[in-house]
């Protein structure tokens, strides 16, 4: 499983963040690799997480390549950092990309299952 579908899953999976408790809002993630566009649509409501691969009107509408959204899912790199080096782009409301950033921190490297040092984590 990629990263990023491992990324998803494990949000599908823990159903709530106590960090996003405030936050309601639809964020939509549009990953592009060779020509495809994946898309996954997160709804946030009141910290409660619902997945699905609407692709549909959203709040924010975050844009990049399969290989940046991996780093993002694998802590080489954060929203900002992507979004200042033109690698992300964000369409609708700016905030979101803060509240991003508390989704990709919320989830945990390990959760994600067993990385490789080369791949930017800890060795098993």
């Amino acid at each position: 499983m990629s990263p990023a579908a491992e990324f998803f899953e494990e949000l599908r999976r823990r159903g709530h963040e106590a960090l996003l408790r405030r936050v309601s809002a639809t964020i939509r993630f549009d990953t592009t690799d060779e020509g495809e566009t994946l898309h996954r649509l997160v709804t946030i409501d009141h910290g409660d997480l619902a997945v699905s691969d609407d692709d549909r009107a959203a709040d924010g509408i975050f844009r990049c390549s399969k290989a940046e959204f991996d780093d993002l899912v694998n802590g080489r790199t954060n929203p900002m950092a992507s979004l200042l080096r033109g690698a992300l782009t964000v369409e609708g409301d700016p905030e979101l990309l803060v509240l991003a950033q508390r989704l990709f921190s919320c989830i945990p490297v390990d959760a994600l299952g067993p990385r490789r040092a080369s791949e930017g984590g800890q060795a098993p």
